[in-house]
């Protein structure tokens, strides 16, 4: 069934009205009927002379006025014509305000936990992010203290005396490692190996590696170094030490280094004899 449902316009009314008669003159009238407020003043009939029977029962308090057109397949076409402008009652009008804001306040919630998942996914993400972070961190100290057990804790002896025992023999032999040999000096050691040596009062040293470092044995570090250096590079083979005592790995990473490299001045060294 079709429903038009419009303002009263006469012009509405005239275009049904041809509708019907066109229909009965090509020998296929139409039945029809009329009603005023829902009051059915124009009984169903097939007649186009009839339709305009409804005027008479229009009064001034009259709502609406419904024609209803048949179709020979059991369809109708309704049409409702408003005489007056049709007033929602307040009840209805609440009814939906409320519906629309229980709507609203639905979406709003459903948004809202919409956001508060996505933070809370995100928030997630970064705290195991943390997590991994720290694991990693963990394992990396725990990785330092095993390799600082593990290496030697005869630094400030092994060091020295492989130092001093280098610089006897060759004094360029450093000058071609990075760090150590600027820190050393080359041959201007060799001058201070040759000079008169001094006395080590190490009478109070520690008999065992504790992997900490005091006052005390900064003060007999310097000492020990007072034979084999002078005075302008005791700080900078000081510093080495500290490297070595922080890093210890480094000890046999520069001890292959000076073999490699007292390998490789060793010919020079015969050659020059020769």
């Amino acid at each position: 069934m079709a429903f038009i449902k419009e303002n009263y316009t006469d012009s509405r009314v005239e275009m049904i009205s041809e509708l019907l008669k066109k229909d009965a003159a090509n020998g296929s009238p139409k039945d029809y009927e009329v009603k005023i407020d829902e009051l059915k003043v124009v009984s169903r009939n097939n007649d186009p002379e009839r339709f305009y029977e409804f005027e008479q029962f229009i009064m001034p308090e009259s709502r609406n006025i419904t024609i209803v057109v048949h179709d020979k397949s059991h369809t109708n076409t309704k049409y409702i014509l408003l005489l007056q402008k049709e007033e929602t009652p307040a009840s209805e009008l609440s009814g939906t305000e409320n519906s629309i804001g229980d709507r609203m306040k639905q979406e709003r919630t459903k948004w809202e936990n919409k956001r508060l998942n996505e933070d809370y996914d995100a928030l997630l993400q970064k705290f195991r992010e943390c997590e991994e972070y720290a694991r990693g961190l963990e394992q990396k100290v725990s990785d330092l203290e095993h390799e600082k057990r593990q290496s030697s804790g005869e630094l400030t002896s092994s060091l020295v005396g492989l130092v001093g025992t280098v610089l006897s023999k060759n004094p360029d032999a450093l000058s071609g490692i990075p760090i150590i040999g600027s820190l050393f000096g080359g041959k201007k050691q060799q001058a201070a190996l040759n000079g008169p040596k001094q006395e080590c009062l190490c009478s109070m040293a520690p008999q065992n590696y504790s992997g900490q470092l005091t006052v005390g044995d900064d003060q007999r570090m310097k000492m020990a170094l007072v034979p084999y250096f002078s005075e302008n590079y005791r700080e900078k083979a000081m510093k080495v030490l500290l490297y070595f005592f922080n890093h210890n790995h480094f000890i046999d990473q520069s001890i292959i280094g000076i073999e490699a490299l007292l390998k490789k001045a060793k010919p020079n060294t015969e050659q020059k004899a020769a």
